[in-house]
């Protein structure tokens, strides 16, 4: 009788002193989440290069891919956000403040291999379904769920001799509001 008594005494203390732990933990990673880092860049609606090969959360460890990361809110106006350069590839993906990718494409997914799309609310895409601006009329409209959220820009820069392209393509890529009607 002392013996299983002593196990589930032990379980239930060693149960208990994990969740406390775990409490007490969490305002140490409350921060360090994708959204609160890419706040902390700066402003929205802007591309914000981030470093190359410094695996901090929102980069990763290859010294060959550089990543762009604009936040957005689309909760007045649609954002557009172009890109135009020679490089070798890149890729865009679309994630709400969660970290949950709600879109992905790359340059072999659109029409050529430059990026032109607009983020919009399905209200703002039923909008665009009766009058689609002409200035829009080659942009793939995105519908995303939510107001809020940011697009990681990134490609790869094979060799040094791409660094400058590459860099110039991340400089140059806008993503900005754009009046929807």
């Amino acid at each position: 009788m002392g013996r299983p008594l002593f196990i589930l005494l032990a379980g239930i203390f060693g149960a208990a002193l994990l969740h406390i732990v775990i409490i007490l933990a969490i305002p140490l990673y409350a921060d360090r989440d994708a959204w609160t880092r890419i706040r902390a860049l700066g402003a929205p609606d802007f591309f914000h290069i981030l470093p190359a090969g410094k695996p901090d959360g929102l980069t990763s460890a290859n010294p060959f891919t550089r990543v762009a990361v604009c936040r957005f809110d689309i909760t007045e106006e649609p954002v557009r956000v172009t890109a135009f350069g020679g490089v070798p590839n890149w890729s865009l993906a679309i994630f709400d403040p969660g970290a949950n990718e709600i879109y992905s494409m790359n340059d072999r997914t659109g029409t050529d291999a430059d990026l032109d799309i607009v983020v919009v609310t399905p209200l703002q895409m039923i909008g665009f379904r009766k009058s689609l601006p002409e200035a829009l009329a080659d942009s793939v409209l995105i519908e995303f769920p939510g107001t809020a959220g940011y697009l990681a820009l990134r490609t790869v820069a094979p060799d040094t001799s791409w660094d400058t392209i590459v860099r110039e393509f991340l400089r140059e890529a806008i993503c900005q509001p754009v009046s929807a009607f």
